[in-house]
């Protein structure tokens, strides 16, 4: 079994939280029950940048991998990325009995993992537009969903199942070092023009909250219903200078540098698309 094989099915009750409860929250104490609901999964993709400008050539490599290339002729080879997916949220509108002036309250239905209990997921980015990373599935009682929002957090809590996720990943073989206040790492090489490839493991620490409204609302309508909400992320955006040119972050090396790179702004214009089938 390669390392990355061994470590999916170790943190594979993670990664998938195929067996969640669904939390119901807000000021409307006879809003929607979980009778009558049907089954929501939650999952991660990529999607390729949309510029085609030759500053910022994206291109797929045959293997799960992203190369960023420059009109400098820099390379930016990306083999793997990691994410600690904190939360997932549905929301939706609903009658306030109160009678505010647009008669409407927020009503929020919270993807929990395990009994009420937070669980953070470690995601394995697809780095192929084909395929998709679940990371929560639950029952939604019926209604129309119209804004969706997740998480990305770091391990830096006292928490026992920030604590166990972390022990979990540095267990595994391939990021027995992953600090607490990283959420995202990535793993690759970077070649300037004129040398030869430098190989990098960067951490990144992102703690932030996304949230976007459903274009089309996510219509839940009853027993036996089953829609995959897909969150398409494009790297690419990421890891760019303002010139359109590959981010060296073979300078950012945990293991030579000993540091955690900020990372949010970038993150949220790294966000493509959310949809659903």
């Amino acid at each position: 079994m390669t390392r990355s094989a061994l470590l999916r099915s170790r943190l594979a009750p993670l990664a998938l939280a195929v067996a969640l409860v669904v939390a119901v929250t807000g000021c409307d104490s006879t809003g929607p029950s979980t009778s009558g609901g049907g089954e929501v999964q939650v999952g991660f993709s990529t999607s390729s940048s949309t510029s085609t400008s030759s500053t910022n050539a994206l291109a797929k490599a045959a293997s799960d991998s992203l190369v960023l290339s420059g009109a400098n002729g820099d390379t930016l080879n990306i083999h793997d990325i990691r994410l600690i997916v904190d939360k997932v949220k549905l929301e939706q509108d609903g009658e306030d009995q109160d009678g505010d002036d647009d008669g409407n309250e927020s009503t929020e239905v919270e993807i929990e993992r395990e009994v009420e209990v937070e669980r953070p997921s470690f995601l394995d980015l697809p780095l192929q537009e084909s395929e998709i990373s679940p990371v929560a599935a639950g029952d939604v009682p019926e209604g129309t969903y119209n804004e969706f929002e997740f998480e990305v957090d770091d391990l830096d809590d006292d928490e026992g199942n920030a604590r166990a996720l972390l022990s979990e990943i540095r267990d595994g073989d391939e990021f027995p070092n992953w600090p607490e206040d990283a959420s995202m790492v990535v793993v690759g090489t970077f070649t300037p023009a004129d040398g030869t490839p430098t190989a990098f493991t960067t951490y990144f620490e992102a703690e932030i909250e996304v949230e976007r409204e459903l274009q089309t609302p996510l219509e839940v309508t009853g027993e036996g219903f089953s829609r995959q909400l897909v969150v398409r992320l494009d790297p690419a955006r990421w890891f760019k200078g303002t010139d359109g040119s590959p981010r060296d972050l073979s300078r950012s090396d945990f293991e030579q540098t000993d540091t955690v790179v900020e990372f949010e702004a970038e993150f949220e214009e790294g966000v493509s698309d959310i949809e659903f089938d």
